[in-house]
């Protein structure tokens, strides 16, 4: 640490851990905190704002705390000012809000020194102004305003957008054209979307008296969760600091899950390079889990980031749990009957969490604890039965149910002591789907919002056919789901929590149940690029580090397809070499059906030796790290490796399959095989 920082009183800094320490005391300059899940990351960070106001590196009205969310600023606010009244600085107030209350703050204060027209409105949303240009091509408007923000956040505009190669809802060419022509009927409806606070916030810092204005009255910035930065908020946070290195950021790479928003963990990583003579410091004592759950949580990532290190007393503590069912409702079993096995210790409900991939998966978790007698609560979405598409799908199966006349000739139905599924019925059910919802069964669209509510309606059908098989008709399908729907989920606290693993971010629960762990949904099946499935990887690990004391990862051999016909499933590719439970490289299950590896016919010009070389590279490699051989790469990779025999990085980039991540893994090894050197 530099001689020339401020002292800061060693009874603050006793407080805390080394590293902690380490980071409180650098009150000046800047500093990178890595900060593991669970290692006390908002003490660190309260308490070294305390230590600027101590030291008299600060005053409290030149420091700005940068949060992602209100709920975030507002705890951030709230622990600053306990801490600094408990220290004898009553009445001390930092200011502690997100990067858009900030810049709006700062856009409406200098506002005529932007413009001479009135203060703009400030959209609430961006689907009103989307949803025409989304009808006509096709897509989700939700989805369609998803890219919007994409390109805004990335700082392009309209060229930029067309030159950038972007081809995911849209070619590159046709977004530049949505992302002009919403840019144009902003400007024609005089009205600003969030987006543009930054971008204006950002405009200000060219000038000259808004500039020495704001720089003079925030000397000091610490950011959290800095893994989430996106373009444009890095560049406005360079702008606000100006000719100063006063900036202290703080995050986790192994927790970035949202890139698909244009964050980028690569201004927290590069952080040091920004701003020479960072001092930088990893957190990674965790204070939240026990060794068991922080063992196999460091297992997940592997060598992708520092180990966390337990605190806690963890002697006698539970062994996460690894379990492989036959199929959904026993995988729905294991876990009602854990749950209420933590119940009758006394465990409360509301210190239990399960968690998915998917938001559709939601349905069933919520029917099987309904059933059981035990309530629940859905985070961040409401129930599964609330959400608009079903409210809107049962809707239109009642109405289907109520309206349609009975087949001519129709006679009561013999009694039977068992159901009697009827056949029909499912094709009836996607019939009103299709009609009324424009749904399509075995096409899911592109764009995440689109795919998210094509697969809630998939769900609702799912639920529909397990009725079916039950010996319900129409009538009875549509009753039973309307009662489901009328007994809702359970809103108080004492009730196990669902949520999707990227809301589960910044939670922790005594007990948490990562379920449908199987490829396809862990990682998704969109998820095609190195780097998508790496990310998918480090949701697992938020995922897990979500518990403090009992964890269950679970998963099925056989799951409904889209067609409502059980299909074998993997296990996911994350969980092998986890421990005790978990799925073995090797191990097979029986074939399926008549279908032959890439390798299985080599055409004439492949080396041969070089194949059996690659091959028993990645049989080796796969024992070392644990994982099935198709991990590493799958046959047909193999085998155009074994053609195209790469000699360069950039040529093994070329490969199908293999991206820069897997080149940074691998790529030594397999360009020595090819060109004959020892490994």
């Amino acid at each position: 640490m530099p001689s020339s920082q401020p002292a800061v009183p060693e009874d603050l800094l006793a407080r805390l851990n080394p590293e902690q320490a380490r980071a409180a005391a650098a009150v000046t300059g800047p500093v990178r905190i890595l900060a593991g899940a669970g290692t006390g990351k908002t003490r660190t960070i309260t308490h070294r704002i305390a230590a600027q106001l101590l030291s008299g590196a600060f005053v409290p009205s030149q420091i700005l705390a940068v949060t992602f969310t209100e709920r975030a600023a507002a705890e951030m606010r709230d622990r600053i000012a306990a801490l600094c009244s408990e220290l004898g600085m009553d009445g001390v107030s930092v200011r502690a809000v997100t990067f858009h209350a900030a810049a709006w703050a700062q856009v409406r204060h200098f506002w005529p020194h932007l413009s001479d027209e009135p203060l703009p409105e400030v959209l609430g949303s961006k689907i009103p102004l989307l949803i025409g240009t989304a009808r006509r091509l096709n897509v989700d408007a939700g989805d369609l305003a998803s890219e919007v923000e994409w390109a805004a956040n990335a700082g392009l505009d309209a060229e930029a957008v067309a030159a950038s190669g972007r081809d995911e809802l849209l070619d590159a060419a046709t977004l530049a054209e949505v992302v002009r022509g919403y840019t144009d009927e902003k400007a024609r409806r005089g009205a600003i979307d969030y987006e543009d606070m930054l971008r204006l916030s950002r405009e200000l810092m060219d000038l000259d008296e808004p500039a020495a204005s704001i720089r003079d009255r925030y000397r000091a910035f610490t950011v959290d969760e800095f893994q989430d930065t996106n373009a444009l908020q890095w560049n406005l946070l360079r702008a606000w600091a100006g000719d100063r290195d006063d900036v202290c950021v703080v995050g986790d790479p192994a927790q970035t899950i949202f890139s698909f928003t244009g964050a980028d963990a690569r201004y927290l990583q590069n952080f040091p390079k920004a701003y020479p003579g960072t001092t930088s410091v990893q957190l990674n004592r965790s204070y939240r889990s026990t060794a068991q759950v922080l063992t196999l949580a460091n297992r997940v990532l592997g060598r992708r980031a520092a180990d966390l290190v337990p605190t806690i007393e963890s002697e006698g503590a539970p062994e996460a749990l690894l379990l492989e069912r036959a199929d959904d409702e026993a995988e729905q079993a294991v876990v009602v009957k854990a749950i209420q096995t933590l119940q009758k210790a006394d465990v409360p409900l509301s210190e239990m969490a399960i968690c998915y991939r998917i938001n559709a998966q939601a349905a069933a978790w919520e029917e099987a604890l309904r059933e059981a007698g035990i309530r629940v609560s859905v985070r961040g979405e409401g129930s599964f039965y609330s959400r608009a598409e079903v409210t809107q799908a049962i809707g239109a199966l009642v109405r289907a149910a109520t309206t349609a006349p009975p087949p001519s000739g129709t006679v009561a139905p013999p009694v039977v002591d068992a159901p009697v599924a009827n056949p029909n019925v499912i094709a009836d059910v996607e019939e009103v789907l299709r009609d009324a919802l424009a749904w399509r069964p075995n096409r899911p669209p592109q764009g995440r919002r689109a795919r998210e509510r094509w697969e809630t309606i998939e769900a609702i059908r799912d639920e529909a056919a397990g009725l079916a098989d039950d010996g319900l008709d129409l009538v009875g399908i549509a009753e039973e789901l309307q009662a489901r729907a009328a007994s809702g989920s359970d809103r108080t606290a004492e009730a196990v929590t669902l949520m999707s693993m990227h809301r589960a971010k910044g939670t922790e629960y005594d007990a948490v149940f990562l379920v449908g762990l199987e490829e396809g949904l862990m990682p998704i099946s969109h998820a095609k690029t190195d780097e998508e499935v790496d990310e998918e990887r480090r949701l697992l690990y938020v995922g897990v580090t979500r518990a403090r004391r009992w964890l269950w990862l679970t998963w099925v051999q056989k799951r409904p397809n889209r067609k409502g016909k059980p299909v074998s499933r993997r296990p996911s590719r994350f969980l092998y070499g986890l421990g005790p439970g978990a799925p073995k490289p090797g191990a097979k299950k029986k074939a399926s059906g008549p279908k032959q590896s890439a390798l299985a016919d080599l055409p004439g010009d492949v080396d041969e030796m070089l194949v059996e070389r690659l091959r028993d590279w990645r049989r080796e490699r796969s024992r070392t790290d644990g994982v099935p051989a198709f991990v590493v790469f799958n046959d047909a990779t193999l085998l155009d490796l074994a053609q195209r025999r790469p000699g360069s990085r950039t040529a093994l980039l070329g490969v199908k399959g293999f991206g820069p991540a897997k080149a940074d893994r691998y790529g030594s090894d397999v360009l020595a095989m090819i060109a004959g050197r020892p490994t």
